[in-house]
């Protein structure tokens, strides 16, 4: 199943090592020809190779984003791209909207902005590490179009938006933190959580499982 997602605009965040709380850096966005990067005012700190004071553009993707997907040359990508639940000829742009970008020693994600209207938003499930054996083994239980659920966690020690991804009760990690301003919107209206792929585990923790939201988005 093909991932197609219709995004020209993600949001720069940087976790912070030692509270795990998210901070905003900067809008990344796409024209189809043109990438710009642009600082959020509340960014306390320079991306490499981008100058804080100023709106940056180029022809071809920015170095640090660039790094963070998979080079066309390597053999995996193929094997990659279908993890993401992504068609072999998927663009940087889109492949940073549904992987977000993680790199081994920093602590960066990128996520696509929903824009108003309706929405069709896939996310790989965070937090498969923090679950239970048991709770991941029931991730190999799921198949393409199950039907799952969000549920709250005010009580989460991190952070007290946080949003659970569930089946029948049980946890199967979490919304992406970035997302869940966009999500806790979404979710205020009818919506359909749904399984897109399940990848097995040698494909990493971080994409064992991707799903979509389907819904509104009117904030």
């Amino acid at each position: 199943m093909a991932t197609l997602l219709k995004t020209d605009q993600l949001l720069v965040t940087r976790q912070d090592p030692a509270t795990r709380r998210f901070a905003r850096v900067g809008t990344l966005t796409f024209d189809g020809g043109t990438y710009t990067f642009s600082y959020d005012p509340t960014a306390k700190r320079p991306l490499p190779g981008l100058p804080m004071g100023k709106t940056h553009q180029s022809q071809t993707l920015f170095p640090i984003f660039a790094e963070r997907v998979i080079d066309p040359h390597r053999p995996e990508r193929f094997e990659t791209l279908e993890h993401l639940g992504l068609p072999r000829e998927a663009g940087p742009f889109e492949v940073l909207a549904v992987s977000g970008g993680g790199r081994t020693g920093d602590t960066y994600e990128l996520t696509p902005l929903p824009q108003r209207g309706d929405v069709s938003l896939p996310f790989l499930v965070h937090g498969v590490r923090h679950l239970t054996p048991g709770e991941r083994g029931a991730i190999d239980l799921l198949a393409p179009g199950d039907r799952l659920s969000l549920r709250f966690e005010p009580e989460n020690p991190v952070d007290d938006r946080a949003l659970l991804v569930t089946q029948d009760g049980g946890r199967l990690g979490y919304v992406p933190t970035p997302l869940l301003e966009y999500v806790h919107e979404i979710i205020k209206r009818e919506h359909d959580l749904i399984v897109e792929r399940v990848n097995p585990a040698e494909a990493g923790l971080h994409m064992r499982l991707l799903v979509r939201l389907v819904g509104r988005y009117e904030g």
